[in-house]
């Protein structure tokens, strides 16, 4: 299994990179369409951290949790995929946790392959 993941990238210095590529190839048996739809998710919620307040917004962060769950349980997400996502959502506490997520999860869709 892929090492834990710590969204400040200060104290890993290869979060967009080689912890990066781990996860991606640690997700691989994810469908390529599911990441790509969370990915877009987050992305809706950064820009809505940027127009509304953060207090209106961490609900449907945290939300991502249930999502993440359903498609695990419909099978086209992997355990590790979830792995993932859990471990990115409980550290996104501030707007700027938020962006931290998204730049993790825009490098680990760079390195992804994914399933069909």
């Amino acid at each position: 299994m892929a090492k834990r993941i710590d969204l400040d990238y200060t104290n890993d210095e290869n979060l967009f990179d080689a912890t990066a590529k781990e996860w991606a190839s640690e997700i691989e048996k994810t469908k390529k369409t599911q990441a790509r739809g969370f990915y877009e998710k987050v992305l809706e919620l950064e820009s809505r951290a940027k127009k509304e307040e953060w207090i209106d917004v961490l609900p449907f962060v945290k939300m991502l949790n249930s999502k993440v769950s359903y498609a695990l349980n419909r099978k086209v997400v992997s355990r590790e995929f979830s792995d993932m996502m859990s471990q990115c959502i409980s550290q996104v506490k501030t707007k700027e946790d938020l962006t931290k997520f998204k730049l993790f999860f825009e490098a680990v869709l760079g390195f992804f392959k994914g399933s069909n």
